[in-house]
């Protein structure tokens, strides 16, 4: 072998690499003159191996990071077995900052798959870009049901098998981006991910068989710094939290850059929504966050100097009707009375929970068909705005809704918000007439232009015609040309299938408001 020279020794050791993950470590360590070789030889680290048996997530990783360093730039190929769908995503997240680099990707094992990212995009158009992951959580029954489906069908029409885990934007047509969607039975641990820097990240789980804790997410959160949009889709579950899990609360997320915010049809909003922070979000859309029933609404990991299991033999104490008026208080009309601090725990999860400022019974008693939820979501946008300060410019809330005192806090705060859409409320008339301006002249959310109301059941038509007409009347060309804007007319109102909103009402409104007004 000593007689064999360097360029032979380097193809010999270059097939080696192609079966083993750590060849090109190993032959450095046979002979003084192998480690010069493999020292001066970076492509014999341009092919990596790796799987989830033979190797720790953190190995893996290591090895990973020091093959891309050893490999001097070169471009790279990757060969990826996997004994489960789990094991993709942490084994593939070293090589997804350098997409730029990856020659090739091939998948095998509870996954089949070879990816070219060559034949994805034209190298004129700049650098490639993994700009989305969408992330899909099924139990593992589900999992191979889907797969087989999918495949069944794709057979029986005669179709190519379905796209893999890495496919272009298909209105990519000057620049090279891509997304990646996944499929895991769990999220994985941030210890075992390298930093991920997708732009936008969607998360979907099973409608039937799992719930996503509310702590795993936002500890996954915290590899996806770069956000700009996230969608969270949950499956309605109540999370399941203990005495030992609160040992271990979750971290505040920070996400400086996040625009837009989707939660869809969760029961742990207050939770998530309580350990983010977005300094820099414009839009947030909450989507069927209703429901009927009772769960716990409070935030478990809120600090107590001691915390005792729930006796179910022992009644739970009543909430106090009302909170003291503090500078966090809302405006409203009428004011509502001062009354007591709420107490200082509420049984929750099985275990005594804190409360915070607003956690008490909503002094003003309006009717609700969902009034747990409501909480949760008032809660939980309370936190998320005190925390982060964003210039929110959109509010959509879809089958979402929040108790009298939460809707009057945010009125209060929302400076910013332009646009605000509210579908299937139980909001009670007294919310609608925040809009109005108050006796001194005072106007809340002052830049509102775009107000929409739909199916909005308990509103009467009195009130949005009052609420609405005083607060054009207020704003319609009464700023001086030249003069800075302090307050904004609205520039586009929709009542839609707001059943006591009478055509009679829609004829009135639309005297004010003219092609402003639309009913659909």
């Amino acid at each position: 072998m000593e007689r064999l020279p360097t360029e032979l020794l380097v193809d010999i050791f270059t097939w080696c690499t192609h079966s083993d993950s750590l060849a090109a470590v190993t032959i450095s360590k046979v002979c003084r003159r192998w480690k010069t070789i493999t020292d001066n030889s970076p492509c014999l680290f341009q092919y990596i191996v790796l799987d989830d048996c033979s190797l720790s997530f953190h190995l893996a990783n290591r090895i990973s990071n020091f093959y891309l360093a050893r490999s001097c730039g070169l471009p790279f190929d990757a060969d990826i077995n996997v004994l489960s769908r789990d094991s993709l995503l942490p084994l593939l997240s070293p090589f997804l900052n350098h997409l730029n680099r990856w020659r090739s990707c091939t998948i095998g094992g509870a996954k089949e798959e070879a990816v070219r990212f060559g034949e994805s995009w034209d190298r004129g158009n700049g650098d490639p870009k993994l700009e989305e992951l969408e992330i899909d959580v099924l139990d593992m029954a589900e999992m191979d049901s889907m797969t087989e489906n999918i495949q069944a069908q794709a057979a029986a029409v005669g179709d190519a098998p379905p796209s893999g885990t890495f496919k272009p934007y298909t209105i990519s047509l000057t620049s090279n981006l891509l997304y990646m969607t996944v499929i895991m039975s769990k999220l994985p641990s941030p210890l075992i991910l390298s930093p991920l820097r997708f732009v936008t990240l969607s998360i979907k789980e099973s409608p039937l068989t799992l719930s996503i804790r509310p702590d795993d997410l936002l500890r996954f959160l915290t590899v996806c710094p770069e956000l700009e949009f996230f969608s969270f889709t949950g499956s309605m579950s109540e999370p399941v939290i203990t005495l030992e899990d609160i040992l271990h609360p979750p971290p505040i997320v920070s996400l400086p850059r996040l625009r837009s915010l989707i939660l869809h049809g969760t029961l742990a909003t207050r939770i998530i929504f309580s350990y983010l922070h977005t300094p820099a979000l414009r839009e947030l859309y909450l989507e069927r966050l209703n429901v009927d029933f009772e769960f716990p609404v409070f935030n478990p990991y809120l600090p107590l100097p001691s915390r005792k299991p729930i006796d179910p033999s022992v009644s739970p104490p009543q909430s106090s009707s009302a909170e003291s008026q503090t500078s966090t208080s809302e405006p409203s009309s009428p004011t509502p009375a001062t009354a007591p601090h709420p107490p200082p725990c509420s049984l929750a999860y099985g275990f005594e929970c804190a409360l915070e400022d607003g956690d008490s019974d909503d002094e003003f008693s309006d009717y609700s068909q969902s009034p747990h939820s409501d909480h949760a979501t008032g809660m939980g946008l309370r936190s998320l705005l005190s925390r982060s300060s964003p210039p929110l410019n959109v509010l959509e809330m879809d089958y979402a809704d929040m108790r009298t005192k939460d809707f009057a806090w945010l009125f209060s705060r929302a400076q910013s918000l332009t646009d605000f859409k509210i579908v299937a409320s139980d909001m009670a008339d007294r919310v609608v007439r925040m809009l109005a301006p108050n006796a001194n002249g005072t106007m809340l959310l002052p830049r509102l232009r775009s107000l929409e109301l739909v199916n909005c059941q308990r509103l009467s038509g009195t009130a949005i015609i009052e609420a609405i007409r005083a607060r054009a009347r207020a704003t319609d060309g009464h700023i001086p040309e030249g003069q800075a804007v302090d307050v904004f007319p609205l520039e586009d109102v929709a009542v839609v299938r707001c059943a006591n909103f009478t055509i009679d009402d829609g004829l009135e409104l639309a005297g004010v408001l003219g092609e402003r007004l639309r009913f659909h």
